[in-house]
């Protein structure tokens, strides 16, 4: 553990954030649903839809950031010697386009669960080197993590479609019912 290089280090720090960001949008998820409920239950306004939406802002710049961050911390790893890659279990290097392929592909993985895993699809020439548990691991909480986001974002999309929906119709409900009352 004490003779760690910079890129391992760097893999740690970059995973280590990753899990932490999981957490803060697993959480800080819920309160912004409440100010969204609150947007559409109540005032429709511009402010608030601006603060929501910089939450998925938020959420769509995180993930691009830990793709590029995955991406750089595993072309680092194998400029220092880590084979984390492998075809048919010898192990290789590969370029940055490579890498950036294998890191689409697991972001690929994360956000359609099993349907890739089931059929065998695979956008990257290269795959892990599972003599590696550790960049396995590592590799695996990349993949967790836009699981997660993908998941949160989803339900929170259709929850607030939803709300929208319901709030339209009782909305149309009113204006129907208020020429019938005079």
């Amino acid at each position: 553990m004490t003779n760690l290089s910079m890129s391992v280090l760097f893999a740690i720090g970059v995973g280590i954030l990753m899990v932490a960001t999981s957490i803060f949008i697993v959480f800080y998820h819920d309160r912004k649903h409440d100010q969204i409920d609150q947007w559409v239950d109540f005032s429709f306004s511009g402010a608030t839809l601006r603060q929501a939406l910089g939450y998925y802002r938020f959420m769509a710049v995180s993930m691009l950031f830990f793709y590029i961050l995955f991406t750089c911390s595993a072309v680092y790893l194998q400029a220092e010697g880590h084979e984390i890659f492998a075809i048919d279990k010898k192990p290789v290097l590969s370029g940055p386009i490579a890498t950036s392929l294998f890191s689409l592909d697991l972001v690929l993985r994360g956000g359609f669960f099993d349907i890739m895993e089931h059929f065998g699809l695979s956008v990257s020439p290269v795959y892990m080197n599972t003599a590696m548990p550790w960049f396995v691991i590592y590799a695996f909480a990349f993949r967790i993590y836009y699981g997660l986001s993908l998941i949160k974002i989803l339900l929170s999309f259709a929850w607030i479609y939803g709300k929208i929906r319901l709030a339209r119709q009782a909305n149309s409900a009113e204006l129907q019912q208020a020429p019938q009352d005079r």
